[in-house]
């Protein structure tokens, strides 16, 4: 029988708020809201003997007939996006996927895809590099760097040392970010050779 553990591809994904399933969750719920509010005016338009016009008018009118534009236009939002979801699910990396290990390559999802083969790979590491925001806020913030030379060739900037990204759901809202745990034990399935560190702190 064949080892599992050792051929399926360890696969890290957005998760929380950010992802297109949750998006998508979400305009069905509204969607099925703006149905029980419907649905509620015609009850109590049915139990008062009124024409039920009033209160439906009442709720999709007002603002200027706002409420009823959007009613009528998150249905196709979510049809069209479930639909545009479902085809990319047949491609082999989708948008939401932030990592892929195997047994030949690391991927690296966010808006420039990088596929880097084992060969190309001599260690995989952590950092966490000090961040300023326009506010001024400091803070420090965790990356993961694929490391493309050797560990006797690193620059002195990690930003030079290969591709890198956010920590693999750091970032997500309300999401869950990638245990170091996991990250160490996937490579050491799929590519024993390669090092995986985790660097703390540095100064570029």
């Amino acid at each position: 029988m064949r080892d599992q553990t050792t051929t399926e591809p360890f696969v890290v994904r957005r998760t929380g708020l950010g992802t297109t399933t949750s998006i998508l969750s979400v305009g069905g719920l509204l969607v099925a809201l703006e149905l029980l509010v419907t649905l509620a005016c015609v009850v109590v338009a049915q139990v008062r003997d009124e024409p039920m016009r009033g209160p439906l008018e009442a709720v999709w009118l007002s603002w200027g007939g706002m409420p009823l534009i959007f009613a009528i236009g998150l249905p196709i939002l979510v049809a069209v996006g479930a639909i545009t979801t479902s085809e990319s699910r047949r491609e082999a990396d989708s948008d939401d996927v932030l990592l892929c290990i195997d047994s030949n390559r690391v991927y690296l999802g966010g808006d420039q895809p990088q596929t880097l083969s084992w060969d190309q790979v001599h260690g995989i590491c952590r950092v966490e590099r000090h961040e300023v925001d326009p506010e001024g806020d400091e803070s420090w913030d965790q990356h993961l760097i694929v490391l493309t030379h050797p560990e006797s060739e690193l620059a002195t900037n990690s930003k030079a040392w290969g591709p890198s990204r956010d920590w693999p759901g750091s970032s997500d809202l309300l999401g869950k970010p990638l245990a170091f745990e996991a990250l160490v034990e996937a490579v050491q399935r799929h590519a024993p050779h390669v090092p995986v560190t985790d660097r703390g702190r540095v100064l570029d």
